[in-house]
């Protein structure tokens, strides 16, 4: 039997203010990181990051999707059915009459899915939402982030229960992916994974929160942040004209 000599590395990415944010930098990105695995991890569903990518006219060949906040998953152009089958038990129905009873407003219809309930809550309000939540739906997972972000999907779905098994059905092994994002709905991904990216532009809920360990505070933002990690890594060559970056 062929013993597989070497991996690509595998690059799992938010999106929003990560991969995107910076035109030049996502050009430069789709140039040099060819030889690199790339599949997205974003909080928004499916739909909205497929119009989103269809109105960029170069943007980078995609291995795979992470969708709905770690909900949904397509890889090599296939929706992977056998991933939500894990938790098609989980009914959202509660977690929606909880909420407006609580008076929280849902945010718009294209950020909802089957099993990603989206509500604007106030981050003073979180902590007693969050309990009033898992106690009515108690197989469901809490995800809170930026000012007034209130996530609510299956206890077995996440940013990084997802990445995980994506990384497992594609082969990689731990020593060669990572993943990268911006704000402290990437925290659980960033702690679940082997190593991590937080771009230039990065939040403080999330640069807080990490594990210093494993976590590269990138000096630039949004897909440059990207580059500099992966050099960091040994996944590119490295710039030998430049000086960016620093451990956080």
């Amino acid at each position: 039997m062929e013993v597989r000599r070497s991996f690509p590395w595998l690059l799992i990415s938010d999106v929003d203010d990560t991969l995107l944010g910076d035109a030049g930098g996502l050009d430069a990105f789709s140039r040099e990181c060819i030889g690199v695995l790339l599949v997205l991890n974003s909080s928004r569903p499916a739909a909205s990051v497929e119009k989103t990518f269809a109105d960029i006219s170069s943007g980078p060949e995609l291995a795979g999707r992470i969708t709905g906040m770690g909900t949904e998953v397509e890889i090599g152009g296939r929706k992977r059915s056998d991933w939500q089958e894990m938790f098609e038990g989980w009914e959202r129905a509660p977690v929606d009459r909880l909420m407006k009873r609580m008076g929280f407003p849902a945010h718009a219809a294209e950020m909802q899915t089957a099993f990603k309930a989206s509500f604007a809550v106030p981050r003073s309000r979180w902590t007693e939402v969050r309990k009033a939540v898992l106690a009515g739906s108690p197989g469901s997972k809490v995800i809170c982030s930026g000012e007034g972000d209130f996530d609510v999907i299956p206890a077995a779905a996440g940013k990084d229960r997802a990445a995980l098994w994506v990384a497992g059905e594609l082969g990689i092994p731990a020593s060669r992916w990572g993943v990268a994002g911006d704000s402290a709905n990437d925290l659980a991904v960033f702690h679940a994974a082997p190593r991590a990216i937080a771009v230039g532009n990065a939040r403080q809920e999330l640069l807080r929160n990490a594990d210093p360990a494993k976590t590269y505070h990138a000096t630039r933002s949004h897909a440059w942040g990207l580059i500099e990690g992966l050099r960091r890594w040994g996944a590119l060559a490295p710039d030998l004209t430049e000086n960016h970056g620093n451990e956080n």
